[in-house]
């Protein structure tokens, strides 16, 4: 929490998970910040001073795995053009807006233009490091591989997606849960039954089922971003093949109410599949 005192000095104490911080502030300055507060996205002067440093700093996420493998048919996917720009050129500028610089991406040795087009990251001024699998058996082994890489909370990208969700406030939203190993960034879709489907109570995640042949209790999908916690990856199992995140290891991961929903509503394409590339190519418009 942060309380604006104008008549207190500047000092700081622990305060759940947080700093509480005292500080002195012009009044024609806090009547601007006071502007910021809506009740709803900033609820108070607190709220409103974390959202705008939060703003300038970035996510305040260093690091991001994105799962680029599978089969070849699926790889390529990555590299599907809107607007004359590979999907996973937007998926990196978005990142790069949020000031994430170090991504570890796991693709199919067996499709090296994504290594060839992304190259070190230097680019885009930010760091790639890539694990090249021989095999691809599901997103759960492709995780797997990155185990021992990352200590801290990361995100986590499917590279078949293209999206335009704020990820600062993905990640504040995540800070904001307890107790919860993983955030789902969760959409509305026409045709559920073709992605997972996520049924919430509140905030949390409570059901998830993928790919339901029929299924009208929720038309709520996984989006494929997600805020996690290293702990994450104690919940794979030893032996990941053929095993996949969505279908093997969430659910009972959101049973036990670990995984926390964060709805939006601004564009997304799962461009894997070709009616949403078709569709991307037209509706896209690249965020500002």
């Amino acid at each position: 929490m942060i309380i604006c005192d104008p008549y207190e000095n500047l000092f700081m104490v622990k305060h759940v998970g947080k700093e509480r911080l005292t500080i002195t502030m012009r009044k024609d300055v806090l009547s601007s910040l006071d502007k910021y507060i809506d009740g709803d996205t900033i609820r108070n002067r607190s709220h409103a001073i974390e959202y705008i440093v939060g703003r300038y700093l970035g996510a305040g996420i260093d690091t991001c795995v994105i799962l680029a493998s599978g089969r070849e048919d699926q790889s390529i996917k990555t590299l599907l053009r809107i607007q004359n720009r590979p999907v996973i050129a937007y998926t990196i500028e978005l990142l790069r807006q949020a000031n994430v610089r170090n991504i570890i991406m796991v693709i199919n040795a067996n499709c090296p233009d994504i290594k060839k087009y992304l190259g070190d990251g230097s680019q885009w001024k930010i760091n790639i490091t890539y694990i090249e699998e021989q095999s691809p058996a599901g997103t759960a082994k492709s995780l797997a591989a990155v185990k021992g890489l990352v200590n801290e909370t990361f995100l986590l990208m499917y590279g078949d997606v293209l999206v335009d969700i704020d990820l600062q406030e993905l990640v504040r939203f995540h800070r904001d849960m307890d107790h919860v190993m993983m955030t789902l960034a969760v959409t509305a879709a026409t045709n559920p039954s073709l992605y997972g489907v996520a049924e919430l109570q509140g905030n949390r995640v409570y059901r998830l089922i993928e790919k339901p042949a029929e299924y009208n209790k929720s038309n709520l999908v996984v989006a494929g971003v997600a805020v996690c916690e290293p702990e994450l990856f104690s919940s794979l199992p030893e032996k990941c093949d053929n095993k996949y995140l969505a279908r093997d290891i969430l659910p009972d991961l959101a049973h036990r109410g670990q995984i926390a929903g964060y709805p939006f509503a601004t564009k997304w394409f799962d461009v894997s599949h070709d009616e949403e590339y078709e569709k991307a190519k037209v509706e896209w418009i690249k965020p500002q």
